[in-house]
């Protein structure tokens, strides 16, 4: 399914959109709503190669780094329950880290990458999960190895941090005394009425999640984690994200304060785009949007959503780069029809 764009379809990036979609480079979904109209809602390639079953508006889809918006929205809803504050040390809510660490790192700072923790990801590589027994990885302690091997670095920089997230996944289990996947469930996923969002295991994806396949054409599975934690990997779909950013935008998860915390710009990463605290900040069509990125191997994930209109723009694929390139045509759109 495919509509076309509002007012401007047959400019650059709008024609680039559209032989995009009509590639072998593109598998996935992309749904676009701008002031509460959709311009954009496709659906293409195969969630499952093998058998040919093909993505559909309500494929649901393993999202890597999108998953750290969840962690820390959880934060910010134990933040408004009293529960902790974003400047608790992470050695107070999780004693047996203590030792492990010279410095410890407050909440704020591991959600805003600025703790000097540096990552056990090198996110270049084509498959940065090599060398580790992915069957292993179901928790967030099952990481603590790897985080451990962390480079440290002088805090107060941004420095991408995906082992300070599963720090932060270890707080929420000690904070909430429960395992991650629940507490995602209990603090925002069910108050967001999220019903299609959660932790499967990808390694046996039920019909209605997409398999990632790597640039070769096989599958991503046994190159990633079989199920997602705190620095990524929840599964979800267009519907469900956009009833996130919803709840977001109309303060029903959070209080105007602590979303203004998370979505407050800590980090310039260049002239129209900064990060705030587990959330990327862009600037296009005279609007902020606020979203995360998402690249693991088999997977490209962007998703985003204004606060001055009812806009979203969403692209979750089973493939790589792909939903990287939709952002970007999608934001010069919004900067050549808009501005």
């Amino acid at each position: 399914m495919f509509t076309y764009m509002m007012n401007g379809m047959d400019n650059s990036p709008g024609r680039e959109l559209y032989e995009l979609f009509h590639s072998s480079a593109f598998s996935g979904v992309v749904s676009v709503t701008i002031d509460g109209q959709q311009p954009i809602e496709y659906a293409g390639g195969l969630a499952n190669r093998a058998i040919g079953r093909p993505n559909t508006l309500a494929t649901r889809f393993a999202t890597a780094s999108v998953g750290k918006m969840f962690t820390a929205v959880c934060i910010g809803r134990l933040v408004d329950a009293g529960c902790c504050k974003f400047e608790d040390l992470l050695g107070d809510i999780v004693p047996s880290v203590q030792r492990y660490f010279d410095q410890n790192f407050s909440l704020a700072s591991l959600l805003s990458h600025r703790s000097g923790l540096g990552d056990y990801l090198d996110d270049d590589a084509e498959l940065p999960f090599a060398g580790m027994d992915v069957s292993r990885l179901t928790c967030p302690q099952a990481f603590l190895p790897y985080v451990l091997q962390a480079p440290r670095h002088e805090a107060g920089q941004f420095r991408y941090s995906s082992a300070g997230f599963v720090l932060l996944g270890l707080a929420i289990e000690s904070l909430t005394e429960q395992p991650y996947p629940a507490a995602i469930a209990k603090w925002v996923t069910e108050p967001a009425d999220m019903r299609l969002t959660g932790f499967p295991s990808i390694d046996q994806p039920p019909e209605d999640l997409a398999v990632g396949y790597l640039a070769n054409g096989s599958p991503n599975i046994g190159h990633v984690p079989s199920v997602g934690g705190p620095d990524g990997g929840i599964v979800t779909n267009a519907e469900d994200l956009r009833q996130f950013f919803r709840c977001l935008s109309e303060g029903r998860l959070l209080s105007d304060s602590t979303r203004e915390f998370l979505w407050r710009s800590v980090s310039p990463i260049s002239s129209s785009r900064a990060y705030g605290h587990g959330f990327y900040l862009d600037h296009a069509g005279g609007q902020t949007w606020y979203g995360h990125t998402g690249s693991d191997p088999g997977v490209s994930t962007r998703v985003a959503c204004s606060m001055t209109s009812q806009s979203s723009i969403i692209a979750l694929c089973n493939c790589e780069s792909a939903a990287f390139s939709v952002f970007r045509l999608v934001l010069r759109w919004l900067d050549e029809t808009i501005c």
